[in-house]
């Protein structure tokens, strides 16, 4: 009769093992289907702003929210119409808060980076205050400030913006994969 516990045991522990197999089978399923994140391309797009051509004056600078997307629509020094990123790509500062244009050059209020404002390129990397801004920079990866395409229409010269409509949703999309990938893999398995 041992042998029979046993054998009886031993079936026990083969129909337990199958059910969990079946079990983590069925619970990675359902997370892969519940948490996978889906590509977002992007989707381009002529944006107007609400401004005109003939409101903005030499140097002078309007924030924008379009589709999502914070954008600095200005003119440089000579007068021509250039469009930016809002966010300083250091920490974020607004550049609508107090940015100077100095010819073809965008001056971040808080740190004092500069870029220009027709490629985007870095010129000046947090100089100021004197050691609190080098130090804040040191911290921070450089990169440039974004550029986007602008124009004005021939009739009206209402100012539009080529904006990627799917940037928040993409944005997003990247935010959740990562958080999720801390539950687990964004592929639906575990670690």
């Amino acid at each position: 009769s041992r042998s029979g516990l046993g054998a009886t045991a031993t079936v026990a522990g083969l129909c337990l093992a199958a059910a969990g197999a079946v079990a983590a089978k069925k619970r990675s399923a359902r997370t892969q289907r519940r948490y996978t994140t889906q590509v977002i391309l992007p989707a381009l797009q002529w944006i107007k702003t609400g401004l005109k051509l003939g409101e903005l004056q030499a140097t002078e600078l309007r924030a924008k929210n379009l589709a999502g997307v914070d954008v600095l629509v200005g003119k440089d020094g000579k007068g021509t119409l250039f469009c930016v990123a809002n966010l300083c790509p250091h920490i974020g500062t607004p550049m609508s808060e107090g940015a100077d244009v100095i010819g073809d050059v965008i001056v971040c209020p808080l740190h004092g980076s500069s870029f220009k404002v027709t490629t985007g390129e870095l010129i000046d990397w947090c100089p100021t205050p004197f050691i609190i801004g080098p130090l804040t920079g040191f911290v921070v990866e450089r990169k440039n400030l974004a550029v986007f395409e602008v124009r004005s229409s021939f009739f009206g010269g209402d100012i539009e913006v080529l904006v990627d409509t799917n940037a928040k949703k993409a944005y997003e999309a990247d935010y959740w994969k990562g958080l999720l990938d801390a539950q687990g893999k964004d592929d639906g398995t575990f670690y």
